[in-house]
């Protein structure tokens, strides 16, 4: 009897031990003095929200503050997420995009001012004639979704060729409402007619900005680096009250078709630490424009935050969605007590 109190009292000891050993969760990176309390909060997404693998990564004042990743790469939980791991940023790709047609506008090829139809005669059909540059890059151009099936937008000649057709919403200019996966497409077309040698805007873009400032960011990802890109992934509890077409359009999403093709508005892959430093990155981009150190004292940048009264609601949410020609305001509270008790 007294061996089997022995054996149990030590067994029990042994699982105290290893359970007050704190879980690694593989979390790896850089983090500067006085931003230790974002590891803890990163830790969290792991032992509270259960996330598989993720990446954050923030500047401040011009500097990297923290650079982290931890988890794991896929279900298989062979392989660690890193900092170095390829992601999709869905709408991140936006930000992108709207720089590529402000340094399109600064080289004077482009103009926010003017007609879509001065560069794309073809675009003039059903009611919008009338749009101009700025209406498509402030989300008021009235074409805010397709109908089109996801098989589709891996065909850019078909997704213009039915944008062409399309009848608007509204007047362009007159409303707003997201253009989620339209945006693309349509700031896209105007960057490929209007460059001197025809690229596609995923070309363009990593000619003009991401090479030159030595910007990992892909739309359109080379072949020789899918195996970098850690698959979306549903824990097994949220897949049981997911609908199936939702997990289908999810399998889309890993599918290296999708990744190869480009869908400007959605499919931008990067690293967190090279596409959440907008700080660090767009002072680079606007040093690329040539026109200014200072990132926000050319006529092309402000135009990225402008907006006007008019826009400020939304035809569809309840923000004030404060749009300017590629980028939005928002103003609300980043930390609540609690956190700001835990970072001093």
């Amino acid at each position: 009897m007294m061996r089997w109190v022995t054996f149990i009292w030590s067994l029990c000891l042994v699982l105290t031990v290893v359970r007050s050993e704190p879980i690694d969760y593989n979390i790896r990176g850089t983090i500067k003095p006085g931003w230790e309390f974002v590891q803890d909060l990163f830790r969290d997404n792991f032992v509270q929200d259960q996330d598989l693998g993720a990446s954050v990564a923030a500047y401040h004042q011009g500097s990297l503050a923290f650079k982290l990743g931890g988890g794991w790469f896929d279900q298989s939980r062979t392989k660690p997420y890193n900092t170095d791991t390829l992601q999709l940023v869905f709408s991140t790709s936006k930000g992108l995009v709207a720089a590529a047609v402000a340094l399109a506008v600064q080289r004077g090829i482009l103009d926010y001012s003017a007609l879509v139809t001065r560069y794309w005669p073809e675009y003039g059909q059903n009611g919008k004639e009338n749009t101009t540059v700025a209406d498509i890059m402030s989300h008021r151009a009235g074409l805010p979704d397709t109908s089109e099936p996801f098989e589709q937008f891996l065909n850019w000649t078909a997704m213009i060729h039915t944008l062409e057709q399309m009848a608007p919403s509204w007047s362009p200019g007159s409303a707003h409402s997201y253009h989620a996966w339209t945006y693309g497409w349509l700031a896209g077309e105007l960057i490929r007619r209007v460059d001197p040698k025809k690229r596609s805007l995923g070309q363009f873009i990593e000619e003009e900005i991401s090479n030159p400032i030595s910007l990992e960011f892909f739309i359109g990802l080379p072949v020789n680096l899918e195996y970098r890109v850690s698959p979306l992934e549903f824990s097994e509890n949220s897949k049981q009250n997911i609908n199936e077409s939702v997990i289908a359009i999810v399998d889309s999403f890993n599918d290296p078709r999708t990744h190869r093709a480009e869908i400007p508005a959605g499919n931008g892959i990067a690293t967190a630490c090279q596409i959440y430093g907008p700080g660090a990155q767009y002072k680079k981009i606007n040093e690329q424009i040539e026109k200014s150190y200072d990132e926000y004292d050319n006529d092309e940048i402000k135009m990225l935050y402008a907006f006007s009264a008019e826009n400020r609601k939304s035809s569809e949410f309840d923000w004030n969605l404060n749009y300017g020609c590629g980028f939005n305001a928002f103003n609300f509270k980043v930390l609540n007590s609690q956190n700001n008790k835990r970072r001093k």
